[in-house]
């Protein structure tokens, strides 16, 4: 599998996602930024409150960045599964002296490790960077507490596997239809689908827990699905 991995990666250049994901970084620190500054740019804001909280601010930093992963890791997806398998390339995919679902899980398996890592990265380095400087020099009246930080290294490592499955299922939809846009309007749809359920229930932890638990069997069964079609394609 790790062969597959590597020669997946030297078929496609992952250049450009590299980029993408650095430039994702410098936003989104930006953001955290921004957002942590907002009582003093406007201390009359209703929610100021919500705004100098430490668990507020990372999950919304987490939302933003699982959506915006989830749909890196779709288009990723058009790229290396739904192109592959269209029109003449999966005759020559279907040449190799190899597995048909190998070959597909190699692909499935890099088009979920590569956001659920680019995340877990930019979430560690924007965090860290965060931290640090609130410790210098703080923007927030909350306390910066090591269980602080425990939650939000946890919450970061959920929302990247969400990030992940976001991408898998999208790709799951988009390959059932055969159709890049499907693929890629799956993923903003059901990123923002679960933005919107996980911001209503900010201050009731175990609803991340739930969402991923149920995102994990969809993923299992989008990626049975998938190889099944793939065992089964006439060409």
């Amino acid at each position: 599998m790790n062969k597959l991995i590597s020669l997946e990666v030297k078929r496609n250049r992952l250049r450009p996602y590299h980029i993408v994901v650095l430039i994702c970084g410098f936003i989104l620190l930006a953001f955290h930024y921004f957002m942590a500054a907002i009582p003093f740019i406007d201390p009359t804001e209703a929610d100021i409150a919500m705004f100098s909280s430490y668990d507020f601010l990372f999950n919304l930093n987490h939302l933003v960045s699982m959506a915006t992963f989830g749909i890196l890791g779709a288009v990723m997806g058009t790229r290396f599964v739904i192109e592959e398998y269209s029109g003449a390339k999966v005759i020559l995919l279907f040449s190799y002296p190899i597995s048909r679902k190998k070959m597909m899980g190699a692909k499935l398996c890099l088009v979920f490790c590569y956001p659920v890592a680019a995340m877990l990265l930019c979430g560690i380095v924007t965090g860290g960077m965060f931290f640090f400087s609130e410790s210098l020099f703080p923007l927030c009246v909350d306390h910066l507490t090591w269980e602080t930080i425990g939650w939000a290294f946890l919450f970061l490592l959920c929302h990247s596997l969400l990030a992940g499955a976001v991408a898998l299922l999208s790709i799951w939809i988009g390959f059932l239809k055969k159709s890049i846009p499907v693929t890629i309007v799956t993923a903003v749809i059901t990123a923002t689908i679960l933005c919107q359920v996980l911001s209503a229930a900010f201050s009731f932890r175990p609803v991340l827990f739930i969402l991923l638990g149920v995102a994990a069997i969809l993923t299992m069964v989008a990626v049975r699905s998938m190889f099944y079609q793939v065992e089964n394609m006439e060409v």
